[in-house]
């Protein structure tokens, strides 16, 4: 029998696939939901693979409920990812760059008004 979910609730869910888009999760009872990849923490997320894998147990909380009874969850207050983002937000601009997929002067141009930008950013917060 499956228990009735209500929005706002925590509940731990495993991690039964991963999409360029979210992860699909099930609760102990099997409910299934999703976790979108805007969901997983605050910062931008290029690649859920980074902080979510198959067979994973985390604790997410309930956006919403649909008619059929798929969750809609978010990991941005789970404890573990708010200090994963911190993490995130303390990296230097090399680590960011040795993180990236492609090297080469075109994908620098492109991320560079994004590194100017963080770098200001970090610069006023001290």
């Amino acid at each position: 029998m499956a228990k009735n979910y209500r929005k706002g609730q925590f509940v731990k869910v495993k991690v039964t696939g991963i999409q360029p888009y979210g992860a699909f999760v099930k609760t102990p009872d099997n409910q299934e939901g999703l976790i979108h990849i805007s969901e997983v923490m605050n910062d931008y997320v290029h690649d859920v693979n980074q902080f979510l894998s198959k067979g994973q147990i985390v604790k997410a909380k309930i956006l919403s409920v649909d008619k059929h009874g798929k969750l809609n969850l978010t990991l941005k207050e789970n404890e573990y990812f708010k200090r994963e983002e911190r993490k995130r937000d303390r990296r230097s601009v090399l680590e960011q760059i040795r993180e990236t997929e492609k090297y080469g002067f075109e994908s620098i141009r492109q991320k560079m008004p994004e590194w100017i930008e963080e770098a200001k950013k970090y610069l006023k917060d001290k």
